[in-house]
């Protein structure tokens, strides 16, 4: 079994997350961006400034592979107890349970500071994403038609829901 270990991002990991998302963004759709991002930039992404909107580095044998965060899904206040979760993985760790165990642990920090719908935003066409967030119960919830374009494709993006039951209103 793998040793996993979740610990909060310090501005010391902000090399290894723009690493990371810099190569998503010149080989993938998993997100949208297509100019790579200077670190300033990624520093907005993984700091929000908000203690409820937290960034957590994913350390195997010490060694950064990814991160996990909770973004605001829209700045009204009436979105405050909803979360877009996002999750970026090195590559040579996909496929090992490693996303799983990070939406389970972000899901935890979630409930525990009330949050009630947690949102995954993703590509039409990542389908490791999607069953990973089916696999945690999430349910489609929205279906966006060729509202991005990438790689001089047209793309949808579907949006996953999950409802953390029995958590208080804040």
């Amino acid at each position: 079994m793998m040793q996993i270990v979740f610990e909060p991002i310090t501005n010391n990991d902000v090399k290894d997350a723009l690493i990371l998302y810099n190569h998503y963004i010149k080989t993938s759709t998993s997100t949208f961006s297509i100019t790579p991002l200077e670190e300033h930039e990624m520093e907005q992404i993984l700091f929000s400034g908000l203690a409820r909107f937290p960034s957590y580095k994913i350390l195997y044998e010490g060694i950064f592979i990814g991160y996990v965060l909770l973004n605001r899904y829209k700045p009204r206040e009436a979105y405050d107890q909803t979360a877009e979760v996002t999750v970026y993985l090195d590559e040579a760790y996909h496929g090992k349970g490693i996303g799983y165990e990070a939406l389970k642990f972000i899901e935890v920090f979630a409930k525990e500071h009330s949050f009630r719908a947690l949102l995954g935003v993703i590509c039409a066409e990542n389908i490791g994403s999607i069953k990973l967030f089916e696999r945690l119960g999430y349910f489609k919830c929205a279906h966006f038609k060729e509202v991005g374009k990438k790689f001089d494709r047209l793309l949808d993006v579907v949006i996953y829901e999950k409802l953390l039951e029995g958590e208080k209103m804040a």
